[in-house]
């Protein structure tokens, strides 16, 4: 009697489980147009702040129509880098919080060939905005950036960075 009684009891248990599963399964997933509008009201959220920052610089910055935000504060003459070209540029990494992540002194110059390099999508589009000898504030918004998931290099998911580079050299 007693092992049917054990046997019972694990059948229940394992219904139960069953239950729990079915429920936690017919749980109701965001629509596409919920993801949308979350996604929006993010995406806001961050340009608020990163407006904030701009304000609080005393900055006056353009904006791309991507989200990139610039003010190019020193201008030499000549063609602007494009797609394909290799480029080398000085910089300093930053958060909005001011903290500095790294910069050429520490890591030396980045040097990458346009739309195909190594680096965050907002900084391909960022030097197409320079010739060489210029010098630029740039604000990438997380999503050209690190986005969801950061780096290993003390940046946190969903950051907007700010650079603060020069571009040195274009082939």
């Amino acid at each position: 009697m007693r092992g049917f009684a054990i046997s019972v009891l694990w059948v229940l248990l394992f219904a139960a489980s069953c239950s729990d599963s079915n429920q936690a399964s017919q749980k109701r997933m965001p629509t596409q147009d919920e993801l949308i509008e979350a996604n929006k009201r993010k995406v806001n959220k961050e340009a608020d702040l990163i407006n904030k920052f701009i304000a609080q610089s005393g900055w006056e910055m353009k904006e791309t129509d991507t989200g990139i935000r610039y003010d190019i504060y020193h201008q030499e003459p000549g063609y602007n880098a494009a797609s394909g070209d290799v480029v080398s540029v000085a910089y300093s990494l930053h958060m909005l919080d001011g903290s500095r992540i790294t910069d050429t002194d520490v890591s030396g110059p980045i040097t990458f060939k346009i739309g195909q390099g190594d680096v965050v999508s907002g900084l391909h589009e960022a030097v197409t905005l320079l010739s060489v000898g210029d010098s630029a504030r740039i604000i990438l918004p997380s999503y050209l950036a690190y986005g969801l998931t950061g780096n290993q290099n003390n940046i946190p998911s969903n950051a907007a960075l700010f650079y603060d580079l020069s571009l040195v050299s274009l082939d």
